[in-house]
């Protein structure tokens, strides 16, 4: 266990004790949850009512550029157009650096109103009991959620309660270059790995691109390409049936995406860009003839073409799909933010917090927001705004990553998976790839060796918070 990682463990022990000191109930055990019970009043409905004056709240968020600039506006909008809430924004750098903060904040008292948090930390956010479940303000509003992307609700969802409201969402998606493509003879996308394979091989051949694909050293590529092909990533029904303590990186789901990828990238037809999270390497590749495809998120699209328009990389015409997988078809889980409601707050905050939230989920703000960058939207009616419909027909690409996550079964592959220690799930994964990538381990090995790290961390987890 690294430094960092024994110093997260340790603000989330102290931000337990301090959230609540009380005694495991029977929900506790049942399922991957906490205590499961929901009270409407916790939502502070009355409070705001009976509140004189503006409640003012504070939102972290970590939204970034044409995003950001977007919910400066909308949240000005918001301020303006009623007299009984007003938000303050407080970006915050990166989820990680809000989710530690956040931690920090459960000893400090220094915690926001409403918080932006990634699909990494659902466990920990539930495990820490320091949140008003977004069921509580659900049914106290009787708020209509049956327009929602179902994976969207789910993926936020333990123990039949809404935890959190998926918001600014996305999945990864492939990108390629249709003129290679063409030029190698294919008129679609690929839809399997072995397409994928056959098609890098004929660009190849062909000396129409160094490389067919280019892929980034990434774990959450990983999780969605075994997703998409129906895998789960760690036992007990990727942690929803109860709560996870072992990893699935050696099932054979999981070995088949570890073997085609080291595969590819052995036999030249991948481009192996690394495993720093930094690094654009792999959308550069296709830019410079590196590779005809890649795999990058889709709220990635906007930045990726305001570069490409510059008309500095030739005849590059980006197109978008949804991900290869093992047989073709499937599904994904959401990526990205989800709003939490923290549970320090006074009632009437609370309600100001869910009065912003509606805000923010409602079809027009969900459109706006997936015109503005490329985000998914989290409710199917805010595909008819005329606003996304247009961009949408002129931008075919950004309604890619929508697609991709209303199409395919919603189960516990798709849904997505509830992990406590997900961050060191994840380096165990990334190291898994790397050693076979740059060191040539075999898949099984690789994979056998990383599924015992992870085992262990999070065991050690779930013992930590008695789970």
């Amino acid at each position: 266990m690294t430094a960092a990682r024994r110093l997260g463990s340790a603000l989330l022990a102290g931000a337990l004790l301090a959230a609540a000191a009380v005694a495991c109930t029977p929900d506790d055990r049942a399922g991957s949850t906490f205590d499961t019970t929901v009270d409407p009043k916790d939502c502070g409905l009355g409070a705001l009512e009976a509140a004189k004056g503006p409640v003012t709240i504070t939102f972290w968020h970590t939204l970034l550029r044409s995003n950001a600039e977007w919910l400066e506006a909308a949240t000005k909008e918001f301020n303006a157009s009623q007299d009984q809430v007003r938000v303050r924004l407080a970006q915050q750098p990166s989820y990680q650096d809000a989710f530690t903060k956040y931690k920090a904040g459960l000893a400090s008292g220094d915690l926001p109103d409403l918080v932006q948090m990634e699909e990494t930390t659902v466990q920990q956010m539930i495990d820490s009991r320091s949140t008003v479940p977004a069921q509580a303000c659900i049914d106290a509003s009787r708020y209509d959620v049956s327009t929602f992307v179902p994976r969207g609700l789910e993926y936020y969802a333990s123990g039949g309660v809404q935890r959190a409201m998926p918001w600014a969402i996305s999945n990864p998606i492939l990108l390629y270059d249709r003129s290679k493509l063409a030029a190698a003879g294919f008129d679609h996308p690929p839809t399997t790995f072995a397409e994928v394979r056959t098609m890098s091989k004929a660009i190849v051949d062909q000396k129409i691109a160094e490389h067919g694909i280019s892929l980034k050293v990434a774990p959450y590529i990983y999780e969605f390409l075994l997703a998409k092909s129906g895998g789960e990533y760690v036992n007990h029904g990727n942690g929803r049936e109860s709560r996870a303590d072992e990893a699935n990186l050696d099932s054979d789901t999981s070995l088949s995406v570890f073997r085609w990828w080291k595969g590819m990238v052995d036999d030249g037809l991948a481009l192996n860009t690394g495993a720093d999270p930094n690094s654009i390497d792999h959308l550069l590749a296709i830019a410079t003839g590196g590779a005809a495809m890649t795999i990058e998120a889709s709220s990635a699209i906007g930045p990726i073409e305001a570069v490409l328009s510059s008309g500095d990389f030739g005849d590059l015409q980006l197109a978008a799909a949804p991900l290869p997988s093992l047989h073709g078809g499937g599904g994904v889980p959401v990526g990205d933010g989800a709003l939490w409601i923290p549970k320090a707050s006074s009632p009437a905050k609370r309600a100001a917090a869910w009065r912003y939230a509606q805000f923010l989920l409602a079809p027009e703000q969900q459109a706006g927001l997936a015109v503005a960058g490329g985000y998914v939207p989290v409710r199917t009616d805010a595909t008819e705004v005329p606003s996304l419909v247009a961009h949408w027909k002129a931008h075919p690409a950004y309604r890619v990553g929508y697609d991709q996550l209303v199409d395919g079964p919603v189960d516990n592959a798709t849904v997505g998976s509830l992990i406590g220690e997900y961050q060191a799930v994840r380096d165990a994964t990334r190291d898994a790839l790397i050693r076979m990538l740059r060191y040539h381990d075999d898949p099984a090995e690789a994979a056998r060796n990383a599924k015992a790290e992870a085992d262990i961390a999070m065991q050690e987890y779930n013992d930590r918070v008695g789970g």
